[in-house]
Parts: C-alpha cells; structure tokens; sequence
C-alpha cells in the first residue's frame, strides 16, 4: 500500500511540476515579485510524511506498553487572504500502532471436583499471560481546520507554521499476537499440582490469534506544524517539516473485566479490558510534500487588428477605428472642425486655440473625450507634458455641462500581478480625477474606474505596445435629457 502510494504521488509531484512550468512561462510578465516572496491566494498542498504514530494507553502495571509508529497522506487547500496570514483545511489519511508485552496471571472461578473426596475436590483456575506480545493498530481520517502563516525567507525559500482543529474518526482496527502465548491452567491445592495442556479438560494453550478491537468512531484533537518551504517555480514549491497531533477525547469503548473471557475462550484485547485506562492517539511526524498556488487565468479580450503608424523613433500599434478618431481631414471647415496630433510619447490636440463648445455637437452616450493620458511603468504620477490633454478635457467640462457623468477609466499593462494592477489603474483614476477637480469639475461629475489590465488596446509584446496600454480614458457616461 505504501509503495502504491509513493507511486501516486511522485505522479502528481511530476504533473503539477510540468503543469506549473507551463503556467509560469504564460504569467511571468504579470508577476514582478521575486520567486520567494510570500503572496496572497489558493493552494493546494500534499504531504507524505512518517514517525510516531502513536496509540496511547496504559497497562496498570501488568506490563510494558512501547509506541508505534506509522505514516501519513495530507492532502489540504489554503487561502492566504494576504502574503502572510491564510486559512485551510484538508484530509489526513494517518496509521497509527503500539505494543504490549504482558506477564501476570489472571485468576480465574474456583471449582471443585465430585469425583474428589473432602479437600482434595477444590480446584482453582487462573490464566497465564507468558511474554505475550499484543500489537494494536488502526487507521484513521483526520479533518483539520485551521489557521496558517508564511514568511520569505532567503533567495529561494519561504518558512510557514500553522495550528488546527482536528476531527478524528477510525476507519479500521485490529489487534494480534506477535509473540508469547496464553496458557489456561489448573491447581490443585491438596497435591500442590499444577494441570495444564489438557484440551480435554480445558486447560489450553495458544499463541496465535487476531481480532478487531471495539473503539468509538470519532476523537477531536489539536496539532500544530512548522514547515520550510523552497520555490521551484512562482507556483510550486517543495516543502518538508514536522507536524503533530493530540487527540484528547478518549476512544475506548469497553471496560470487560477481563483480557480472556474463560466462558467463551476469547482473547478480548488489552484496549478492551480492565486492565487499559483508556486509549487516546498522538502522532509526532516528519513530512515532504509540494504545494501548488492556483492562478486565476484573466478573461480573455479580443485582440483588435493593427496596423502599423510609423511616429519617428517609435512604432505603436493602433487600431483602424483609432486611426479613423485620429485622422486629420484633407479640407477643415472654417471654425467647425478640429485635428488632433498624435505626438511620439503623448497625445496632444494640434489646435491650441480649440472651440470645446464646437466639439461633439451630436454628443451622446458612449463617446469618447479627448486622447488618452499616458502614465510610465508602475507609476500613478502625471507626466509634465500631458497637461494640455487634460485641459482640453476641463474646457469640455465646462463649456458641456449636459454631460452629467464622465468615466474616467485607467489601465495598465501586464506587467505585475492582476491584483497590483488592479489598485494602480484605481490610483491613476483618482490622480487624474483630482487634476480635474482642481481646475474646476465638479467631483459628482466624474466617475473613476480601474480596469487593471483586463482592456488592453494591444498584444503588450513590446515595450511601446506597452506604453500605450498604460493610460487614462474619458468616455461619456450620462447627458441631461
């Protein structure tokens, strides 16, 4: 059973380590952190690990109890809702044992015999426990439930601790005779006489016999482990540690008053008999695992077709439909028109001395104001040459004051996580928001909305591509009727 399990797992070691390499390859740009930092999310975790599986019980003096050992399969799910506290909960498959070497003699109902005169008729009975060795085991599933925490640690490695709950119940139990034997025995005070190996008359011997011992089905404990942890991947990392449970409910189910039931010839068990106090599990181990973070994958954003517009030093992607907005026309109409010049590092309208009134005479819902604003790499700050853009945007504010509701959308490029980006396109929002308000919009007019990385105008392959994804839009949201 061992070595199947072994088996299943360096399968799904080898299937998350492929799987993880693949997924690392596709997400690198989104994640800037180094490998080891400690981040938010899902995992996935499984552990094998082996020590002492012990069951705890004491015999009362009518011997020696050594503990056992055993082995266990962790499999557990963690959400770390930052990079450091988390919370989880899993399934343990754990086998635990013990062994008991016995030496006494249980005294057994006296008799006597009418075939006998007088004294010589009494008859005593006792049974003889000779080195006997009783092994005990079980298996159990374990549910914890508990709280986790993690920390970087180092170029490649991370250290972790948590504590849980435990619900314990036992999926199997066996007792058996490793060595000794039990001896039913007969004496004859009168003569002095000891009778035994007399099967005719009872006076038995046996050595080999099993059976299944009588516990309660669930315990509830506590355990604890302490782990290391070294990153493989941005994914997956292996770790190894220790780990250990007490369960403190007392599993015992039986209290017959003796460990051989002379009437019916039975071997009960030592856990099942007087003898015991009671009988608890506790399992001290060393564990080797893996653990997986799950990566959510975006939605997918249809990629529009670009062509390319060759701006100088640079070459930016835009889209037939931008090129449309963009495009100055061959024969301006007097006073009624405008052009915009798109500029290698921003957006900047041409005509100075532009006519906001003049602009979007047929405005309605849905149209875009203005060029977008740009932002460099992870940053919120407004360039020193954007400010025309966004006075352009003030005198439409202000010579429209039918548009009620403008959004003032932000973006990023890929680079960094999803959720980092998210809070960055937000920031950029409100830096534009309050830039606009300063100059005098009215704040319930604006609506700032981060869409982190999700829109991307581009395929972000380049860095210019990039550049262009990074930026601020304005789009009408509402007109008074």
């Amino acid at each position: 059973m061992i070595k199947k399990i072994t088996n299943a797992a360096l399968s799904i070691v080898c299937a998350l380590t492929m799987s993880a390499q693949d997924a690392a390859a596709q997400t690198s740009n989104k994640d800037s952190l180094p490998v080891n930092a400690s981040r938010a999310g899902h995992y996935l975790t499984f552990d094998l690990g082996g020590g002492l599986h012990n069951i705890a019980f004491k015999t009362d003096g009518y011997g020696d109890k050594n503990p056992g050992f055993g082995f266990g399969v962790v499999a557990g799910y963690r959400y770390f809702f930052n990079p450091n506290w988390g919370v989880g909960i899993g399934v343990n498959f754990n086998t635990f044992a013990a062994k008991a070497k016995l030496n006494y003699n249980q005294e057994e109902q006296n008799d006597t015999d009418p075939t006998l005169m007088g004294e010589h008729k009494e008859r005593n009975y006792l049974t003889a426990f000779n080195d006997l060795e009783e092994k005990v085991s079980l298996s159990a599933i374990d549910i914890p439930i508990g709280a986790y925490y993690q920390h970087s640690l180092g170029a490649k490695w991370r250290i972790g601790a948590g504590a849980h709950l435990i619900v314990t119940t036992i999926a199997g139990s066996k007792y058996s005779n490793n060595k000794g034997d039990i001896s039913v025995e007969a004496i004859l005070p009168y003569y002095n006489a000891q009778l035994h190996d007399l099967p005719e008359h009872g006076l038995t011997k046996f050595s080999d016999f099993s059976g299944t011992p009588d516990f309660k089905k669930i315990s509830i404990g506590f355990g604890a482990e302490c782990k290391a942890y070294y990153a493989i991947n941005k994914q997956l990392d292996l770790s190894m540690g220790i780990s250990g449970a007490y369960r403190f409910s007392d599993i015992k189910n039986q209290n017959l008053p003796k460990l051989y039931n002379e009437d019916a010839r039975e071997y009960v068990g030592i856990t099942q008999s007087n003898i015991c106090d009671g009988v608890k599990l506790a399992n001290l181990s060393a564990t080797i695992g893996i653990r997986y973070r799950l990566v959510r994958k975006p939605k997918p954003v249809p990629a529009p077709d670009f062509i390319n517009v060759d701006l100088g030093n640079a070459n930016i992607p835009y889209t037939e439909e931008e090129l449309a907005i963009v495009e100055v026309p061959e024969e301006e109409p007097k006073n009624e028109g405008y052009a915009i010049d798109i500029m290698p590092q921003d957006y900047a309208f041409a005509n100075n001395a532009l006519d906001m009134s003049k602009q979007l005479k047929r405005k309605k819902v849905g149209d875009p104001i203005g060029a977008p604003i740009l932002f460099e790499t992870n940053s919120d700050r407004l360039k020193s040459d954007v400010n025309t853009i966004m006075d352009t945007v003030v005198v439409f504010m202000l010579e429209n004051p039918d548009v009620t509701k403008l959004e003032v959308s932000a973006h990023t490029d890929n680079v960094g996580s999803d959720a980092y980006n998210l809070q960055l396109s937000k920031r950029r929002a409100n830096t534009v928001v309050n830039y606009l308000v300063n100059h005098g919009v009215e704040r319930k007019r604006l609506v700032p909305v981060g869409y982190g990385e999700s829109r991307p105008l581009n395929k972000n392959a380049t860095p210019q591509q990039r550049e262009v994804n990074r930026r601020v839009e304005f789009m009408i949201l509402e007109l008074a009727e």
